[in-house]
């Protein structure tokens, strides 16, 4: 710190010196010119002399050899502090010290008081149902199951319209003539027997000539009656006709399907509410399916398993809380329940899934499940 100090005097002390130097020449130059003008001072009660000429300049004296250097003056006085330099760089790490010796193990503390425990926290929330899991890779098929019990006997439909009068048949071929008998005694003429059986058509004549007019005939009316109700009858045969290859078109078009004797069960493979799948049902111009019977619930079996989803059936126990009905109110003829089955979890299962291997679970119905119509 005492260096910076000494080396600001050093450079103030060293230009003085080179000051005093330089007023010494000075002082020495001016000294002889002055004493250059007292001799060249015109002496006096001298003659005057003419005027002379300027005389020319005369070439420039050779540069004088550098004065003797002063002696060395007095100490200046100490200048005011400088400003602190920038920090120096950082210096290199040195080499760690060896490894002190390991101090003695220190005795054992004593055992800490266990705290009090602390206070029962209040019960958590129930947490939200998680969203319904992927569905599960596909079974192995299951042994074929018995053969139902046959169905009953449908009640008789109702009677068709009568048909149309048939064509008149061609007429048969006439016989041949018998052989005459012997003519016997004429007998007394017995009483009038009763007409005979109409004989067979003979073939049709030559057109003969036109006979005189005859007299007005009676109105035609009965016939036109029966041909009007004829034609009545053929037109409403017709439309169920007509109906019933409207319903079957829907049926095709409506894919993946199985057929139980009069029934057929199909889907289109998606997945709606208990609602929405009426609705799509009833546009296709059928209902939800309906199995009564286990022949039919193996159909809905061998669909639910190709598609892989559980799907909707069309009972519903909204009406009494445990009794489940057909959409027409009619109780359950047949059933197929898991185990434990129903179980109205959560209060709020009124409607019917069947699984994969053909059981039956109550299901909420805002639920989506596959949507299976029957025609």
């Amino acid at each position: 710190m005492l260096l910076l100090p000494l080396f600001v005097m050093i450079l103030l002390i060293q230009p003085l010196r080179s000051l005093q130097a330089e007023m010494k020449t000075s002082s020495q130059k001016t000294v002889t010119s002055a004493c250059t003008l007292v001799m060249c001072s015109p002496v006096e009660n001298g003659l005057p002399g003419r005027d002379g000429r300027d005389g020319r300049e005369g070439p420039r004296g050779e540069k004088g050899d550098p004065g003797l250097p002063g002696p060395v003056g007095l100490m200046g006085m100490r200048g005011p502090a400088g400003p602190v330099g920038p920090k120096g760089p950082n210096g290199s790490v040195g080499e760690p010290g060896p490894k002190g010796d390991s101090g003695p193990r220190g005795p054992p503390g004593p055992p800490g008081i266990p705290g009090a425990p602390g206070r029962e926290g209040p019960s958590g929330m129930q947490g939200n149902v998680g969203p319904q899991g992927k569905p599960g890779a596909r079974g192995e098929a299951g042994p074929k199951g018995e053969v139902g019990a046959p169905g009953m006997q449908g009640s008789a439909g109702a009677r068709g319209p009568t048909g149309l009068k048939g064509e008149r048949g061609a007429p048969g071929e006439l016989g041949a003539p018998g052989i005459a008998g012997a003519a016997g005694p004429a007998g007394a003429i017995g009483p009038q027997g009763t007409p005979g059986a109409r004989g067979p058509p003979g073939l049709k004549g030559d057109r003969g000539a036109p006979g005189d007019r005859g007299a007005k005939g009676e109105s035609g009316l009965p016939d036109i009656t029966a041909l009007r109700q004829q034609v009545e009858a053929l037109q409403t045969q017709i439309q169920r006709f007509q109906n019933a290859f409207s319903q079957y078109k829907k049926v095709d078009l409506f894919p993946n399907g199985r057929s139980v004797g009069e029934k057929i069960f199909k889907t289109a493979g998606f997945e709606k509410t208990f609602e929405d799948a009426q609705q799509v049902c009833t546009q296709a111009g059928g209902q939800m399916a309906s199995p009564r019977s286990a022949a039919e619930n193996e159909a809905l079996r061998q669909l639910v398993t190709a598609q892989n989803k559980a799907a909707f059936l069309s009972m519903t126990d909204t009406k009494t809380e445990g009794k489940f009905t057909y959409p027409t109110g009619e109780p359950l003829g047949y059933s197929n329940w898991a185990p434990g089955e129903p179980n109205n979890n959560g209060g709020a299962e009124n409607c019917v899934e069947i699984f994969t291997n053909g059981k039956w679970n109550d299901k909420s119905c805002g639920e989506q499940r596959l949507v299976i119509c029957e025609f």
